[in-house]
């Protein structure tokens, strides 16, 4: 397989997975600023910019502190690269070059996407909950169909491992952000923390799967627990990891090999590890140094499979 047509396959897949990251981290934002009543607090407003590492980039523009403000810009300003009219747009510019290696249908959810995302834009829609629901709903759409109509051999292979690089990338931010230290404490039961740990969980669309495992009141340690161990959880750190450790060992052997041993042992640690330890290491220093080597993971990738030789 070309390195040029899974690069765009791989591509394709994590601008899909970071528009619908951002609706997500975007939506959530918004729900705990008005449940929370801390419209007015600028941290809450910019928790989302942290968290997408796009601060500087805000505050570069002018704009103001304020939730509307910043989900204007990660969604519509086309000055960002990852805001979600951009990620969209790229999205469909690798689909578009590799039309040959993806089915019709994929073809034309992504393309008929970029046109309703441009009629959204004409009208002027703003930044908010039922935008944000359009844009998850269109990247679960093209999910469903990659999986019901592509052959799924390694073209398949590089849209997932593109998915789940992103995915896992995005969580640990969302958990790093909200646990940061002096953010929320383990032991700390008051209604803002529950409003936080509420917004984590359903960032990641595990509210449910919380209260499903632990049937109890929400509190920080199990939330960690759950978004980085739990082996069913599709969002989690561990489910991430292991689902590119397997997609890897689809893929030709040979240029595969530093991948395979990063993917290896990062899902051994996840594998293996206790909550204690994480917490004895410190949350904070384990999801950065995690957000590390998964950026390392996907240079190897990049390198071993993506780059043109």
């Amino acid at each position: 397989m070309l390195s040029r047509v899974a690069s765009n396959l791989y591509w394709m897949s994590r601008y899909l997975e970071r528009a619908e990251s951002m609706a997500r981290i975007l939506d959530v934002g918004q729900s705990l600023a008005l449940l929370a009543g801390r419209s007015g607090d600028p941290r809450s407003a910019i928790e989302p910019l942290v968290i997408t590492d796009t601060l500087d980039d805000f505050r570069a523009g002018g704009g103001m502190a304020a939730p509307e403000e910043v989900a204007r810009f990660l969604a519509w300003d086309t000055r960002l690269a990852s805001s979600i009219v951009n990620c969209l747009q790229t999205a469909r510019e690798n689909a578009r070059s590799v039309r040959g290696s993806i089915t019709s249908e994929m073809w034309e959810n992504i393309n008929d996407t970029w046109l309703q995302l441009q009629r959204h834009r004409a009208a002027g829609s703003p930044a908010d909950s039922p935008f944000f629901e359009w844009v998850k709903e269109r990247s679960h759409m093209f999910r469903g169909i990659t999986g019901a109509t592509l052959r799924q051999d390694q073209p398949y292979l590089f849209i997932r491992l593109g998915t789940f690089i992103e995915r896992g990338d995005n969580t640990a931010r969302i958990l790093s952000v909200k646990q940061a230290p002096g953010s929320i404490s383990p032991d700390d039961d008051s209604l803002s923390s529950y409003y936080s740990l509420s917004a984590v969980l359903r960032s990641v669309s595990a509210f449910e799967a919380y209260r499903d495992t632990y049937r109890d009141t929400i509190d920080a340690r199990r939330v960690a627990e759950l978004l980085i161990f739990d082996p069913r959880l599709p969002r989690s750190l561990r489910f991430c990891v292991e689902q590119v450790d397997q997609i890897l060992q689809g893929l030709p052997e040979n240029p595969g090999r530093l991948p395979r041993r990063l993917a290896s042992i990062l899902r051994s640690r996840l594998a293996y590890g206790v909550l204690d330890e994480v917490y004895a290491y410190g949350l904070h220093g384990f999801l950065e140094r995690f957000l590390r080597e998964n950026v390392r993971l996907g240079d190897a990738l990049n390198t071993a499979y993506l780059e043109l030789k």
